[in-house]
Parts: structure tokens; C-alpha cells; sequence
């Protein structure tokens, strides 16, 4: 059964600029893909890469956070991811 998409997205060879500026700056360097926060918010790229951002950040500053703080932190991005 063929895949169908309910969610819009931009594509990856996207004309608009800002969605290419965001694609290139948060794809992963090692497999090529882009994050799915990104695609899933990519209709509105300034939103994405701040949703990114702060995601990113997370993850590099959890191991200095508290459980409690980790567990703010992991519900923060989960409400702006779904």
C-alpha cells in the first residue's frame, strides 16, 4: 500500500531560499537527511530552525542539567514538536 502524506511539507529542492538556507544548515553530515522537526515545520523555516535550535541545545547541555530540569526540557520540545 502506497505512502500517502497528510502532512505538507516543502521539498528539498525547494526554490524558496530561506527553506534551502534552513535544509543546508541543519542536514546531517554524516547520513545527508535533514531532521524531521525541520520537514514537519518547514512551511514556516524561521519557526524550524528556532524549533531545531533549542532542540540542539538540549542535547548538548542535558548532561549539566538535573533529571528534573531533563525532563522540563524534554517536555518543552515534545509540546513544540507535536
Amino acid at each position: 500500500m502506497p505512502w500517502t502524506t497528510w502532512i505538507e511539507i516543502e521539498p528539498e529542492e525547494s526554490a524558496n531560499e530561506m527553506v534551502q538556507q534552513l535544509y543546508n544548515s541543519t542536514r546531517d553530515r554524516m547520513s545527508g537527511r535533514v531532521p524531521d522537526t525541520v520537514l514537519l515545520n518547514s512551511l514556516t523555516p524561521e519557526v524550524a530552525g528556532l524549533i531545531y535550535a533549542l532542540n540542539r541545545a538540549i542535547h548538548r547541555n542535558a548532561k549539566w542539567l538535573s533529571l528534573r530540569e531533563q525532563e522540563i526540557a524534554a517536555l518543552i520540545v515534545s509540546s513544540y514538536n507535536g
